[in-house]
């Protein structure tokens, strides 16, 4: 036992030896990093997307109630090799809101290490540049939460998978300008298994960084070939289980039997159509856009590679703008080219960073307070990122003249800096503080009602759940988050009749789409509990769900939470 014990210990020291200095470095770092991103995005369980993702934890397909519930089993389909590995593993890991927060915080530091590799391309190399960097990179407010005008996942407050391939996007980027071909295209498997459409968004950016590297005379298209092959190769065992679900499901590659863009106009057209996204939005990403362009061009002939990389991933969401006028084909609008502007997002958010830490670590006097109110302007929402391109404009306009600053310019720097960092980080931090306790709240009324469910209804009982809640200024933001809960059907296993999110279920089993179309044209039209009730009777739901003030009486009400009421229907006599 000792001599064991004693071999597995030289074995991890030998193993810690062989990672250099600036491996072990780039680990901790990151791992730091993670937890500061944590802090200020918080977490929360059971919401959003997760209505995907639990069902499938749960293995609730396999259970009786749920045999013939059409989204249910719709989510046998759903591909992506994250959720085939967790399928059903709720009874063996019990603690699966746990799980959750463990594999959001290893995303999270996926990222962070694919950043920093990333930026050693940049210069970004010593250790003191590296956590300057990373601590920038946390207070990125455009980072935070989603892409706009494609709304791709960036350092969303709860875990999905998507968010996973953040950063196997950036590791593959940064292999393929190092050359090291094979480990790209086993980065690229590795993001098809995490997510096929990611993988689809990469590989034209990992092309051409081939294709210049080609051009440059840095190697050859036999080098490339031969390398990205065996790549591809060790991919394959990863590949299998997402081609397998894909190609297994009987639905794939059918037409749809219905109007796809209006489908995707009726349930949500944000991540395909660009004429379903706002003013506000296009301007914020093409003031983005304009920003990692400015900060790019800054470190001219060594970012030749990720000037590449970065111009690959305009272009390709610039085919998702054009693609929808051209055709309407599920399995082409299914690509969600607009949400690959997550990428334009992440290289852009690596260029900024990268630009402000060496502005603020090299003794440059004259760049170091467009370096501080470029980390200031990092941090407020909106288009002030534009402002980047002016300050990039300046010190290059500054520097032709003079390398020398005002002392005052130090002064006026730091208080800069103290702004962004003692100001704008713990307000941004405090607001989405806020915004989780508000859907945490939620989350537990759901819960409370999936308990009762799951111990004193029948195992086949059917739920009405709160109707659908449009974002809008009029909506309170509980209401709101009482609408988004999805944890449900996770903790009561008992069947939900219908659910707005449902409806993107369409997207790989079409067929449900017209089960969705129906129930919610008709449960939208219900403008009374009384009239959920009636509808409730007529269709074989046994429990209906509403907040507790839009009752007029509490007499049918069977169970309640601070908010949610849920009341039993009389279901209609057979015949």
């Amino acid at each position: 036992m000792s001599l064991a014990t004693s071999s597995l210990g030289a074995a991890s020291r030998n193993s810690l030896r062989a990672l250099s200095p600036a491996t072990v470095d780039t680990l901790v770092i990151a791992a730091f990093a993670a937890v500061v991103s944590l802090l200020r995005t918080g977490f929360v369980f059971g919401v959003w997307n997760n209505l995907f993702h639990l069902p499938i934890v749960a293995g609730l397909g396999n259970e009786p109630q749920f045999h013939d519930d059409a989204f249910i089993q719709s989510l046998r389909y759903f591909a992506s090799g994250v959720w085939i590995l967790l399928n059903d593993t709720q009874r063996d890991v019990g603690q699966t809101e746990v799980l959750f927060f463990v594999l959001n915080y290893l995303s999270r530091l996926l990222s962070f290490v694919g950043f920093l590799c990333c930026a050693s391309l940049l210069g970004v190399v010593t250790r003191r540049d590296k956590i300057v960097f990373s601590l920038i990179l946390c207070a990125i407010a455009f980072l935070d939460g989603y892409a706009r005008a494609g709304m791709g996942g960036l350092f969303v407050n709860y875990f999905t998978h998507s968010e996973i391939a953040n950063g196997t996007v950036l590791l593959a980027i940064y292999f393929a300008a190092r050359r090291w071909f094979m480990s790209a295209a086993v980065a690229c498997g590795v993001t098809f298994f995490v997510n096929a459409f990611v993988a689809v968004w990469l590989a034209p950016l990992l092309v051409i960084v081939a294709v210049t590297s080609m051009l440059r005379g840095e190697t050859t298209l036999r080098t490339v070939c031969w390398r990205t092959l065996a790549g591809l190769v060790i991919s394959l065992p990863m590949a299998y289980p997402v081609l397998h679900a894909v190609l297994g499901n009987p639905e794939f590659g059918k037409p749809p039997g219905f109007d796809y863009p209006a489908y995707l106009r009726e349930y949500y057209a944000g991540h395909s159509l660009i004429t379903a996204v706002d003013l506000d939005s296009i301007l914020a990403m093409v003031a983005v856009i304009a920003a990692g362009a400015a900060a790019f061009a800054w470190f001219g002939a060594r970012a030749r590679a990720l000037q590449a990389v970065y111009l690959g991933a305009i272009l390709v969401y610039a085919v998702g703008i054009v693609i929808p006028f051209v055709s309407g084909a599920n399995l082409v609008l299914n690509l969600q080219l607009l949400r690959s502007g997550t990428q334009i997002y992440l290289l852009a958010g690596l260029a900024v960073a990268a630009l402000a830490t060496n502005w603020l670590s090299r003794g440059r006097a004259i760049a170091f307070l467009p370096g501080c109110l470029m980390v200031l302007c990092l941090g407020i929402n909106g288009i002030a990122i534009a402002l980047v391109v002016p300050l990039v404009v300046g010190v290059v306009v500054a520097t032709g003249v003079t390398d020398d600053a005002p002392a005052s310019h130090r002064r006026f720097g730091y208080a800069a800096l103290a702004l962004a960092g003692l100001v704008l980080w713990p307000f941004a931090a405090w607001q989405n503080l806020a915004a989780g306790r508000i859907f945490n709240d939620a989350v537990g009324e759901w819960q409370d009602v999936g308990n009762w469910a799951r111990g004193a209804t029948r195992t086949d009982a059917i739920f009405l759940p709160l109707p659908h809640r449009a974002e809008t200024a009029t909506v309170q933001p509980g209401d709101l988050a009482l609408a988004r809960v999805t944890i449900f059907e996770f903790v009561a296993h008992r069947r939900i009749w219908v659910d707005y999110k449902r409806g993107a279920a369409a997207m790989w089993t079409p067929s449900y789409y017209w089960i969705w179309h129906e129930r919610m044209t008709e449960t939208e039209a219900l403008e009374s509990h009384a009239a959920r009730l009636a509808y409730a009777a007529g269709h074989g739901i046994d429990y209906v769900v509403d907040r507790c003030e839009t009752l007029s009486s509490q007499r049918d009400v069977v169970f309640r939470t601070r908010r949610l009421c849920v009341s039993a229907a009389e279901r209609a006599p057979a015949g």
